[in-house]
């Protein structure tokens, strides 16, 4: 249920997710020497399928990267990486709206159904989005920069999966330190992966001294600048140090130069290597700046990013703005982070130096200063970058307390994007605030055992009646109460405890507690149009979801509340399953009533798809047709983008019934995308599945429809879904009859009636028609004749099935179900002629009915004649059909 919410909260939930200056490379610096035999190259780039750029820090990827894409024949989407992305959820996050920015209305179309799905299955997630942009044929680059940043083993095996399944439109551009954790020989072998390195990206000789000549504006001459290209071995940051010591006013280059000219010994030994950059820097460079200025480039290396605003509060200068512009102007190590020169940082070399300097004056500064940038994030409303400083500074109650703020205003639509700062707080503070602890529990309710969680339930609302008594207003102890219920139904619902489930929530209304929004949340990864089949823990099973959904229901009834709604269209999907089709309208009446009041689309469409089945079920297809176009009519363009599917599938199988051969065609016809990578995972997209199946049926395909069933059946068996078992078992059924396989089609139809008896399965068979109907009475007289063996079928399933047909057409035609009060007046038929016409109804010949009395077939014969004389019907045809008018059978 999160597409409503996330439509309402998208703003201030992308200014928390999204820092957008992240979405575009760093404009590139005053100081850039464009070098043609490289920048020259991103034509080749789109030859590739993976173009990696590897180096050490300093080797010019950046600026590399952004000569590429300033090129106006480039479309670059760009995500620029760092020690805090290691929420996978949120990678992808920036990833989609980065692509968004090249390919329009992605957001739109993805992030809905990305974040609905990433929680159960990442990988469908990913399908979903692949999909998407394999629709286009515009060649975009996709850079990612910094990528060694990334520690999470979840980020690179989901990479590995998207770099596999790239669409031909997409290239990416992989930027970093170290080679990243792929398998690439496959692509390698295909020559589709291009690969830079630090000998690619050094200065050439000629190179160096034109940076050093007219960039740096230096004057030295050839020989002395050829001198440092060669000590530095090209390595653009070494070469820029010496550069900058040399205009500061350095008289003797050579420890210095000996000391960075290795720059790949350096990555390789680690630690050793910073030492010596940190030397060099503290020596040639920081040390020639003022003192105000090493001050001010000291207690602003805190931050990731900053403005003049932040500088001017951390370095308690008015004139921060100045010294930034004057930092900009010497070239001295800071990165613009946006066009409009808001926004900087400064480059990582320089900002590891600085703090490591910073920490010389002891953690209690450096906290004070986290403390200060905390305030002012807090204050401009940069929620997640405030939380980042307030743990660095060890202010965990001001963290506490901000993370509390936040759910309450974000409630649970993405709470899943806070558990790093729930890993970092200690508990006990977390446990000290009633309200933020309880958003914790919602937090790890997934991977918490059921039993620990209960625990840990009970000792919260021990301490909220015991010890917050007077504390708080009584509206928010009641409040902390009600949630806490909620909480237990929710963990009743995900360890498939049915029984808790619908305990906790009729206990919740006994309470007297009002409706909540946190309903809206327990099935926030089940938005599907048919609840008996996708509910959690029932998948099918009448009998387990009669007991929940007619506990809650009923109890729930009188309330115009999500719950009301929500589990009376699943309570109403069984009892019309059970073909009790009076009380079915009757809840489907109910629960739509509430949808309509609520306007939610997760309870809209379940509950017209209902009526939209009844209407079927009554033989009125039309009606059904004008409410799939009613609740069309009642979603929002972003709603209606989701379950546009599902609609279209619940239309085809009406069309089906009335136009089989046009319907089919229309439905075959639309295929299924070559590129795409099959995900029927939900229940709706198997709903969708099964509908082509049946339409593969009325156009004898025959070989195709049996695959198609058998990929279904696989899935259903594998996750248990029930419905989809039977429905698969009568389809294979009826499709092996028309093919005269009749043996086997029998087999199929006893695996039907071996998954649905148990359960009490009866309009799913009453649903196919005619042909059911016959195949059931052939079934019934091979197990009377004992040519098959009863796999545990009893034989009276089997006659309430007969029995429900004959029902089912007395109802057909009927405006509702409560009308259905047909002619069934006495004909006097004898208690022995009932019982043989019972037996005319399920097909067996004047013989076999003998054998089952033991008396001749003559006598049969005779009694057969009153019968017809009875009912005044010339055939055995004819009078089965009038005594199933009269409702005699």
């Amino acid at each position: 249920m999160q597409q409503e919410h996330i439509a309402g909260l998208h703003g201030d939930w992308l200014q928390f997710m999204i820092l957008t200056t992240k979405l575009e490379l760093p404009p590139l610096p005053a100081d850039t020497l464009d070098r043609p035999r490289l920048s020259s190259q991103y034509e080749e780039l789109f030859q590739s399928k993976v173009t990696l750029l590897t180096a050490p820090a300093g080797s010019g990827k950046s600026t590399l990267l952004g000569s590429w894409v300033r090129s106006e024949a480039v479309q670059a989407a760009c995500v620029c990486l760092d020690e805090q992305d290691q929420d996978p959820l949120q990678f992808w996050l920036y990833m989609i709206h980065a692509l968004d920015r090249v390919r329009e209305g992605l957001c739109g179309d993805v992030l809905p159904h990305f974040l609905q799905r990433y929680p159960i299955e990442p990988r469908s997630a990913l399908i979903i989005l692949l999909n998407r942009l394999a629709e286009s044929r515009q060649h975009v680059l996709l850079i990612l920069d910094d990528y060694h940043a990334v520690k999470q083993p979840e980020i690179h095996e989901q990479m590995q999966y998207f770099i596999e399944n790239l669409p031909l439109s997409i290239h990416l551009v992989l930027s970093s330190r170290t080679y990243p954790p792929f398998k690439l020989e496959k692509l390698r072998l295909r020559g589709e992966v291009k690969q830079f390195t630090l000998q690619e990206l050094a200065f050439t000789t000629e190179e160096g001294i034109e940076f050093c000549q007219k960039i740096m504006r230096l004057d030295v001459a050839r020989g002395e600048a050829h001198g440092w290209v060669q000590q530095t071995e090209g390595w653009a940051a070494g070469l820029k140090l010496l550069a900058l010591s040399y205009a500061f006013g350095a008289n003797s280059l050579v420890s210095p130069m000996n000391s960075i000219s290795s720059p790949l010994s350096r990555e390789d030994h680690g630690q050793h290597g910073d030492r010596t950059i940190s030397d060099y820097l503290l020596e040639e460079v920081f040390q020639r700046q003022s003192p105000e200025m090493q001050q001010f480039l000291l207690r602003t290396s805190i931050t990731r990013r900053m403005n003049s605003g932040l500088c001017q509060v951390l370095s308690d200068m008015e004139e921060a703005p100045q010294l930034l512009r004057q930092l900009e102007k010497e070239h001295l190590f800071l990165v613009p982070l946006d066009r409009e020169a808001h926004w900087y940082r400064y480059h990582h070399l320089f900002s590891a130096f600085l703090r490591r300097e910073l920490a010389r004056y002891g953690t209690e500064q450096v906290n004070e200063l986290h403390a200060l940038a905390a305030h002012w994030y807090e204050q401009q409303g940069y929620p997640a970058e405030a939380l980042d400083h307030y743990i660095l500074g060890q202010y965990m109650q001001d963290a506490a307390r901000l993370l509390e703020e936040l759910f309450a205003h974000f409630i649970m639509g993405e709470w899943w994007t806070l558990r790093r700062y729930f890993d970092v707080l200690p508990l006990e503070i977390v446990k000290a605030r009633p309200k933020l602890y309880m958003s914790y529990l919602f937090l790890v309710a997934r991977e918490m055992p059921y039993g620990q969680m209960v625990k840990q339930l009970d000792e919260l609302e021990n301490v909220i009646r015991v010890h917050l008594q007077g504390q708080l207003e009584p509206e928010i102890v009641g409040y902390l109460l009600q949630v806490i219920c909620v909480m237990r139904a929710y963990m009743a619902y995900l360890n498939r405890d049915l029984e808790g489930l619908a305990s906790y929530l009729v206990s919740y209304i006994d309470q007297g507690y009002p409706d909540d929004i946190a309903f809206q949340y327990m099935d926030y990864d089940r938005r599907e149009s048919m609840r008996l089949r996708s509910f959690h823990g029932v998948n099918g099973y009448l009998r387990r979801g009669e007991a929940c959904f007619g506990a809650i229901t009923e109890r729930w009834y009188a309330e115009h509340a999500y719950v009301t709604s929500y589990y009376g269209v699943g309570y109403g999907e069984i009892l019309m399953e059970q073909d009790r089709l009076p009380e079915a309208i009757c809840y489907a009446d109910r629960a739509l009533e509430v949808a309509l009041q609520i306007k939610v689309a997760a309870l809209l469409v379940p509950a017209y798809v209902l009526k939209v089945r009844l209407e079927l079920t009554l033989g009125r297809p039309e009606e059904g047709m004008k409410l799939l176009q009613q609740v069309a009519g009642l979603l929002s363009v972003k709603d209606m983008e989701y379950w546009q599917p599902a609609l279209e599938a619940h239309q085809h199988r009406i069309s089906l019934e009335m136009s089989p051969m046009e319907t089919a065609e229309t439905i075959l016809a639309k295929s299924v995308s070559e590129g795409s990578v099959a995900a029927e995972t939900s229940c709706d997209q198997i709903h969708h599945a099964m509908v082509r199946v049946r339409a593969m049926i009325v156009l004898e395909q025959y070989d195709l429809a049996q695959e198609g069933l058998r990929r279904i059946r696989n899935l259903a068996e594998e996750r248990d879904w029930l419905t989809e078992q039977v429905e698969c078992a009568l389809l294979e059924s009826i499709m092996l009859k028309k093919q005269g396989v009749t043996d086997a089609s029998v087999a199929a139809l006893s695996r039907a009636l071996m998954l649905g008896g148990p359960e009490g399965y009866i309009r799913s068979f009453i649903a196919e028609g005619e042909q059911m109907k016959l195949l059931l009475q052939h079934y019934l007289y091979l197990r009377r004749t004992k040519a098959i063996q009863d796999h545990g079928v009893k034989m009276a399933y089997v006659k309430q099935l007969l029995s429900a047909f004959a029902r089912d057409k007395r109802a057909r035609g009927l405006s509702s179900v409560g009308e259905a009060n047909l002619d069934t007046k006495e004909v006097g038929l004898s208690p022995m002629e009932q019982k043989i016409f019972g037996y005319i109804a399920e097909g067996l010949t004047s013989k076999q009915i003998a054998a089952e009395f033991g008396i001749s077939p003559g006598t049969v014969n005779t009694h057969i004649r009153r019968v017809f004389a009875k009912l005044g019907a010339s055939s055995r045809t004819h009078a089965v059909q009038m005594a199933e008018q009269r409702g005699l059978l």
